[in-house]
């Protein structure tokens, strides 16, 4: 490969790229960290009321409605 075709892949040099990665790191974040947090308490409360499967299950679902608001309100 020659340097010219690598050039192309570097964010830095296209600024509507570099805007675009700008704007995809919050809601990676917000996926990698909301959903399985959101389960963790869920599985949490569910050790708690001895239904662990249940509430975990409920709070997977919790963890993706706040990460689906996040990005519908991060816009």
């Amino acid at each position: 490969m020659n340097g010219k075709t690598l050039e192309a892949y570097r964010p830095e040099l296209d600024p509507k790229m570099m805007r675009y990665w700008m704007r995809q790191g919050p809601k990676a974040a917000a996926f990698l960290l909301v959903i399985p947090g959101c389960a963790l308490i869920g599985y949490g409360i569910g050790m708690l009321l001895r239904n662990a499967l249940p509430c975990s299950v409920i709070g997977f679902g919790g963890g993706l409605l706040l990460w689906g608001m996040i990005v519908a309100l991060g816009r």
